[in-house]
């Protein structure tokens, strides 16, 4: 498999999980020069994809090789075990009740497809970064109309109450903030991250919140759990768990 290969994938839609599992199955023949890399990124291809993409080019053998031989011992990544040590206070703004006409910063990631973000929280689309600059338009029926300020697109927030178990005000109250979340007082890799909506492990629920959002209610009552439910798709669930308040396993995470 090849970058070529990659791109195919993610023209098809195909999700990052399936394109995950297709690069750690399939024989590594990848280009991750700078400029391969950078091509991977404009296609779409998440910082996840990668970063697999990149270990599995590091002298991994193919699959038939690596069957015929006694497994290398697996050390952790770096990145893991120093989201695990870092300090991670709390850094979410105050929450607020959102205005009609007023303008506000997104609190955390989402993704939005055509227009448009399920309370779901599918990982589809393109992403609007926490902090985004947005104008609460509307709340009516089940819908929020979000108006971007950095680029005068509309985004309507498709509110299904039987799994947000929340009314419009509520929603727009976990998703809108009056003052940016100062995300830049973290490290590096966790204010990527959390832009670009990737979970690690080593984060805490309440950066996991920013990076994903709230996990919806119907299948994650209560967010003092250690077992979240997220949606990838309509088809295709994510749980997550964590441990002494960090988030320590799921799939695809690293």
């Amino acid at each position: 498999m090849n970058n070529a290969d990659l791109i195919k994938m993610k023209k098809a839609d195909l999700s990052e999980e399936t394109i995950i599992l297709a690069v750690q199955k399939e024989s590594a023949d990848y280009d991750t020069s700078s400029e391969g890399l950078i091509e991977l990124k404009k296609a779409g291809l998440s910082e996840a994809v990668i970063q697999k993409v990149m270990a599995r080019s590091s002298g991994s053998a193919s699959p038939a090789a690596a069957a015929a031989s006694p497994a290398a011992p697996v050390t952790p990544a770096p990145v893991q075990s120093e989201l695990f040590s870092v300090e991670s206070p709390s850094i979410a703004p105050p929450l607020i009740q959102p205005v009609i006409g007023q303008d506000y910063f997104t609190r955390y990631t989402f993704f939005q497809e055509k227009g448009e973000y399920p309370i779901t929280g599918y990982t589809r689309g393109t992403v609007v970064p926490i902090n985004t600059p947005v104008k609460l338009i509307s709340m009516s029926g089940k819908k929020i109309l979000l108006k971007r300020l950095d680029t005068n697109e509309e985004i309507k927030v498709d509110n299904i109450q039987d799994y947000s178990k929340r009314s419009n005000p509520e929603v727009a109250q976990i998703m809108l903030s009056a003052e940016k979340t100062p995300i830049e007082k973290l490290v590096p890799t966790l204010t990527s991250a959390i832009r670009s909506g990737e979970l690690r492990k080593g984060m805490t629920k309440e950066q996991v919140i920013m990076t994903r959002g709230y996990p919806p209610a119907h299948e994650t009552p209560s967010i003092d759990g250690d077992k979240w439910v997220y949606w990838s798709s309509r088809f295709v669930k994510l749980t997550i768990l964590f441990s002494n308040g960090r988030l320590t396993e799921g799939r695809g995470l690293y």
